[in-house]
């Protein structure tokens, strides 16, 4: 497998699925870790995954659970509306106290499976697995 180059100092999300098929994102910050099978040269870029996602219908937005409280919730609530989980990684605001791993910010009302994706984006979903992770109840995830 031949894998894309880390896009460094480019904030963006990448997607993943759990155990039970649901879909979480992941916002980089620039800086945080990436499953290796996410940068497959055989899917398109990964810089693309985010505006894909924000292309696909809302599900429910009213119904969206922010975990946390940030000035700007709205790109949260955009991703959460779509049915993802959504993971952000905070290490880079957060000083000398870094939890090393992504942090649940929000949850979607309607999740979404992967078998509900648009089938380029189900695809990558279904290949990064996170084996032994269950979106919404592990509110942080560490990837190696």
């Amino acid at each position: 497998m031949n894998q894309q180059a880390y896009p460094h100092a480019k904030d963006f999300g990448w997607i993943a699925s759990d155990d039970r098929g649901n879909v979480g994102i992941f916002i980089t910050a620039g800086e945080g870790p990436i499953a290796s099978a996410a940068l497959n040269a055989e899917f398109f870029p990964v810089v693309e995954v985010e505006p894909r996602v924000l292309d696909m219908s809302i599900r429910d937005r009213e119904g969206v659970k922010m975990l946390v409280k940030v000035p700007r919730p709205d790109s949260y609530i955009d991703l959460a509306s779509r049915g993802l989980y959504v993971y952000d990684w905070t290490d880079i605001s957060r000083g000398s106290g870094h939890l090393d791993a992504y942090e649940l910010m929000a949850i979607p009302a309607a999740a979404i499976r992967c078998d509900e994706l648009p089938e380029e984006l189900a695809t990558v979903a279904r290949s990064v697995r996170l084996t032994g992770v269950r979106f919404g109840v592990d509110t942080t995830i560490s990837v190696g």
